[in-house]
């Protein structure tokens, strides 16, 4: 699976608990829960090159999780907190403990999307796809605006054909389309995200019958993104691919010209030795000669 599905919940939680006690102001309650977060989410980002730093950074997990059980101590209702600790359990290989936490959320408020998303997680990775997609769903329908449960869906639904169809009735056509489908949505609620908008680019390529102006499309949008030197060199890569693809082989060219350095030359350099050798195999085909028939590199 993609990282986005290994991820669980510690940067998606953001909205106030409809659960906290009633007596306290809940301003102050969610300001705790946040900075709860910022320091999972630090310790996260943190590099381990040394035995020492994974002592201090075990030690630094171990104070955080005291914390939230003080916190869930005083906010025994408060269920993204629940949700965000079970996170922090299940990352550490403690599943049950993590799993115990996202269910009991559940109990609480039938209507935790985050708990259900987690517990898709888990399902996805544990050969219970079917259930992972049916959670993802619920979560998708309680918060339509989260794009990581779309993503999450998506990723599952076109991993796992089998259990799609078993869950859905869909053939392959209507599985990719339908994971297609939400991986747009997906990347339009986060318009600036080039995971989301790159993989609902690369989707096209595994459709059975790949539409080709809609990759080039959707690498379009991926190069008016705020993008790293890599991640531009990546998109011409692709816009290259899928003009290739579409006999607009003077196009292909102009943006293989654009690549000039990193992991994407060797791929330009064999881009660029298949038109020749398909050009060479055609004679004197204009140059828009027809798509490349053998298999594209892979473009990443």
């Amino acid at each position: 699976m993609t990282k986005r599905l290994l991820l669980t919940c510690f940067f998606a939680l953001v909205a106030f608990s409809s659960s906290v006690r009633a007596e306290e102001d809940p301003r102050e309650a969610e300001r705790q829960f946040r900075f709860l977060l910022s320091r999972g989410e630090e310790l996260q980002a943190q590099q381990l090159a040394t035995a020492a730093d994974l002592e201090r950074w075990n030690a630094h997990i171990r104070r955080l999780e005291g914390d939230y059980k003080h916190f869930l101590n005083d906010h025994p209702r408060h269920t993204r907190a629940m949700v965000a600790f079970g996170s922090l359990l299940y990352d550490q290989h403690r599943e049950e403990e993590g799993i115990h936490w996202w269910e009991k959320a559940i109990a609480i408020d039938p209507n935790e999307a985050y708990a259900y998303n987690a517990l898709a997680n888990d399902y996805g990775h544990n050969g219970h796809a079917d259930k992972a997609l049916l959670y993802y769903q619920k979560a998708i329908d309680l918060v339509p605006t989260e794009p990581i449960f779309r993503f999450n869906w998506a990723t599952t639904c076109q991993m796992f054909r089998n259990e799609s169809t078993k869950v859905y009735g869909w053939n392959k056509e209507e599985i990719f389309q339908h994971s297609l489908d939400q991986f747009r949505a997906a990347r339009d609620l986060v318009p600036q995200d080039f995971e989301m908008a790159s993989t609902y680019a690369e989707t096209f390529y595994m459709m059975p019958k790949p539409d080709w102006q809609g990759a080039y499309d959707g690498w379009q949008f991926c190069l008016k993104q705020p993008l790293e030197e890599d991640q531009r060199q990546i998109v011409y890569s692709n816009l290259a691919r899928t003009c290739v693809r579409m006999g607009r082989n003077d196009e292909a060219r102009q943006w293989l010209a654009k690549i000039t350095n990193g992991t994407q030359v060797p791929i330009r350099r064999l881009i660029e030795r298949r038109m020749d050798e398909q050009s060479h195999a055609a004679g004197s085909a204009p140059t828009n000669s027809p798509a490349i028939v053998a298999p594209d590199p892979v473009v990443k």
